[in-house]
């Protein structure tokens, strides 16, 4: 095809709105592509399992869901320092049911206020990462509780 015509059929394509809408597909397609799934947390009854912060998981074997709301304390000590104490975190979970109330509760790590009941569920906050640094600002953290739930 001579050279001339190439660039008669470009300027058409550019100029054509079926074209620019199928160029504009292709850049949403690309940048739909790219998204991450936000995939599902599962919480076998029994086994340890990482809640990150909003999130919800939900209790095999039963209707609850569980969703960490927010760490409302974080006293621990930072890695990077000697503390003379260990200091302590505390995390606030909402419990729901179909048909039934959110239930709210709040747990610290240290025992016995680590362990709480919700229904027919005992909930234990077993950890929370990150560690703190003391050179880190806390409201950047990308807090994960660690939960073991049980029924019974």
């Amino acid at each position: 095809m001579p050279q001339g015509s190439t660039r008669l059929i470009e300027r058409r394509l550019r100029s054509s709105s079926s074209a620019r809408a199928l160029l504009r597909g292709a850049g949403l397609l690309a940048a739909f592509s790219c998204a991450t799934v936000d995939t599902a947390v599962v919480a076998e009854p029994g086994s340890e399992f990482a809640l990150a912060l909003g999130k919800t998981a939900t209790i095999t074997g039963t209707a609850a869901r569980m969703t960490f709301r927010q760490v409302s304390d974080d006293s621990r000590c930072p890695v990077d320092v000697q503390c003379v104490w260990a200091g302590d975190a505390k995390i606030e979970l909402t419990i729901s049911r179909a048909g039934s109330a959110d239930d709210a509760k709040v747990l610290s790590l240290t025992p016995p206020n680590n362990e709480t009941t919700s229904g027919d569920l005992r909930i234990r906050f077993v950890g929370l990462a990150p560690a703190p640094r003391s050179t880190e600002d806390r409201t950047q953290r990308k807090y994960v509780a660690h939960l073991v739930v049980n029924r019974g």
